[in-house]
């Protein structure tokens, strides 16, 4: 090979693999044609007449209050180095070294690394788990409360909406509460860019008066990868202060690429994108039917409402709960991909995730059906059970993640790790909540715990081949 990246890409390419997966745009369909064919001729930089990101005053801020206008913001940035990026400057914002932050247990590695670098404070509150599924879902409402009456400290909340699965706790209430209580509330909303351009989707946190909003345009919208909006919906943040942590977070070689993806994303679903969504929509209300009546596999939908803090669901995901045939998500994943040219999202021990976009078609669809239809043939003589006991307490929090880790650390056997204090993450999947932040002391339950769930097969970030982890020197 000569460029194997590239040669991988177009492998890809040729295979013809049909995509049930981001990015949004599904290799290009929605894109005009003259704009595919002028991709690199408009990789520019800050040439006079098409401003600067960072000091905008022309075209890109023009595109920027399109953008919050659309969306339903008080203003919006767009943003070259991903949601990511966003996380990190919305956290700056708002958040001293110190300060305390209630934020989600389960949130994206973004959220925890905005820890580390703003050295707040966390206090975590864990989302309600569906272990029939092994899915982390929803926000309990009063524990949510409780704790910001317990903490008049706590100076913002940080909350992901949807999560990965496309299930939403109700954010209208956890708005609610977080103001009554004079916070600031962030949402990481990556995965919900499309819900203000429907009324058969879940409110976006837009709609509820969430402070500073994040969301990735080009998951579920028709964006490039990488490119994503910050949205600005109130006067509780200083508007000089995010500007500057947004400049301080982001290239300063902005590609034009993604800003004028992001620019085309939201001048489509002004015009013909919010017809494009609802059919989308019904596509995938037929997809999840057409799948339910199967027998073996199980799509996920309205029967989650009302369970686990979930009070509304996005219909473009379809989550696929494979464990009645016995069978895991990866081989489910891999099954499709060998026989029927089908890639998924993603798939975790129980399910697999397919998205239906706005650039998706009843053929390919009806193509997913079949496969999962002809799935049957791998079924095995048990359900896949792999049974998990409520998770521990969160553990005592000695040091802050960003003092954690910026100690010397050394590997220690779990069997060892008892008094140790944490040096990095330590996840099961599923359901993908820490049991152990960085910072946190490793109590002799907790590793009864992990190695219970280590001897059930359980996949665990932070244990090295050895089951060893990584421990601060102190």
């Amino acid at each position: 090979m000569t460029a194997p990246l590239y040669e991988a890409l177009m492998d890809y390419v040729k295979k013809q693999i049909i995509p049930f997966h981001m990015p949004g745009h599904k290799q290009g369909r929605i894109f005009p044609e003259e704009y595919l064919v002028n991709l690199t001729k408009i990789d520019l930089t800050e040439v006079p007449g098409l401003d600067n990101l960072h000091n905008p005053e022309g075209p890109i801020l023009e595109a920027q209050k399109l953008a919050a206008r659309a969306f339903g913001a008080k203003e919006s940035f767009f943003l070259v180095n991903g949601t990511t990026s966003g996380i990190y400057a919305a956290m700056y914002a708002v958040l001293d070294p110190d300060d305390k932050v209630l934020i989600m247990r389960n949130s994206h590695k973004s959220v925890y690394n905005g820890l580390v670098l703003t050295g707040a404070v966390p206090f975590y509150i864990n989302p309600e788990i569906d272990y029939e599924s092994g899915i982390p879902m929803g926000v309990n409402i009063d524990k949510l409360e409780e704790c910001l009456k317990k903490n008049e400290s706590i100076k913002a909340v940080v909350i992901t909406y949807p999560n990965y699965y496309g299930f939403c706790s109700d954010i209208e209430k956890i708005s609610d509460i977080v103001h009554k209580y004079h916070k600031i509330l962030i949402v990481d909303e990556a995965h919900g860019a499309h819900f203000p351009f429907s009324g058969n989707l879940p409110l976006s946190s837009l709609q509820v008066g969430a402070d500073i909003v994040v969301q990735s345009i080009h998951k579920t919208l028709s964006s490039f990868t990488q490119s994503s909006i910050l949205h600005l919906n109130s006067d509780r943040v200083d508007t000089n202060r995010l500007k500057y942590f947004l400049s301080l977070f982001q290239s300063t070689s902005p590609s034009y690429l993604l800003m004028s993806s992001l620019d085309l994303a939201r001048d489509y679903m002004e015009k013909e994108g919010k017809n494009r969504l609802e059919k989308a929509i019904i596509l995938a209300d037929y997809a999840r039917h057409e799948i339910n009546t199967l027998g073996g596999v199980r799509c996920l939908g309205e029967e989650i409402l009302g369970s686990f803090g979930i009070v509304d669901f996005d219909k473009t995901k379809l989550t696929i709960s494979v464990k009645n045939l016995g069978i895991t998500g990866p081989e489910a994943e891999g099954f499709l991909r060998e026989n029927f040219n089908i890639q998924v999202e993603m798939a975790d021990t129980f399910n697999i995730l397919a998205m239906i976009t706005l650039a998706d078609n009843k053929e390919e669809v009806e193509l997913l059906i079949k496969g999962l239809a002809n799935m049957k043939n791998l079924k095995k003589d048990k359900k896949l059970e792999v049974e998990i006991e409520d998770y521990p307490d969160v553990p005592e929090m000695v040091l802050k993640p960003a003092e954690a880790i910026r100690q010397k650390t050394k590997w220690v056997s779990l069997e060892d790790a008892e008094g140790s204090i944490c040096a990095d993450f330590i996840i099961p999947y599923p359901p993908g909540v820490p049991l152990v932040c960085p910072g946190e002391r490793i109590k002799k339950d907790m590793v009864k715990y992990i190695n219970v769930l280590y001897n059930k097969g359980i996949k665990i970030l932070g244990l090295n081949k050895n089951n060893s982890l990584l421990v601060c020197e102190i």
